[in-house]
């Protein structure tokens, strides 16, 4: 009886070692790694796809070509064809005069007017024409119509578009107060500005027969 408790207390303490649990941790490990984890073949499968791209390759991104499909230049034999063909209609169109209102862009006293008979442009600044002269707008960017229209690089001839206009005001704006005040300084400024103004009526576009 002495002997078998004996010996039941050294298995007891054998199995309750931490370093023999150690031991058997270790063992198991070792026998996973030798037959292989499936994580790890999973991960060799994976590097085994994605190989090294080739020397002198270049990964396509917006910066080796654009992000926009490529343009193709039309022929130029074509592209004149073409454009003798639009010249033709619109002489046809101008010379029968079935191409209705037309409608300019000028460049005047530093700005831009999208204009077309009868209309009224109300400019600031003074201009050097008595009222009731008739003028003539020369920088003229662009005209046109319901069928066509015409653009300049930047400006068209001035053989090609006529664009003409009459001085029918001259006056001056609302007055404009411009007012500086600085507290504790007795410092006050009162300023009044009027600019002058000329009013336009824009009489006729006309354009050439003939394109060239």
């Amino acid at each position: 009886m002495a002997l078998l408790l004996a010996l039941f207390r050294g298995t007891r303490r054998v199995s309750a070692s931490p370093h023999m649990a150690a031991r058997q941790k270790g063992q198991r490990s070792r026998h996973l790694a030798g037959h292989g984890s499936p994580v790890r073949s999973a991960a060799r499968q994976l590097s085994a796809r994605h190989a090294a791209p080739p020397p002198g390759y270049v990964p396509k991104t917006s910066l080796s070509s654009p992000p926009w499909p490529e343009i193709e230049l039309p022929d130029p034999v074509e592209e004149a064809k073409h454009h003798a063909e639009v010249v033709s209609t619109v002489n046809k169109l101008v010379a029968t005069g079935q191409y209705g209102r037309l409608f300019a862009v000028v460049h005047f006293a530093s700005h831009q007017w999208k204009v077309t008979n009868e209309d009224l442009i109300l400019i600031d600044n003074e201009l050097d024409v008595a009222c009731g002269e008739r003028i003539r707008l020369e920088k003229v960017l662009l005209v046109g119509s319901d069928n066509f229209t015409l653009l300049g690089k930047p400006l068209l001839g001035k053989d090609l578009v006529r664009v003409e206009a009459t001085v029918i005001e001259k006056t001056e704006s609302w007055p404009k107060v411009n007012m500086k005040f600085k507290k504790r300084k007795n410092y006050r400024r009162k300023r009044i500005i009027v600019t002058p103004q000329t009013v336009l009526r824009i009489n006729t576009i006309e354009i050439a027969p003939c394109l060239a």
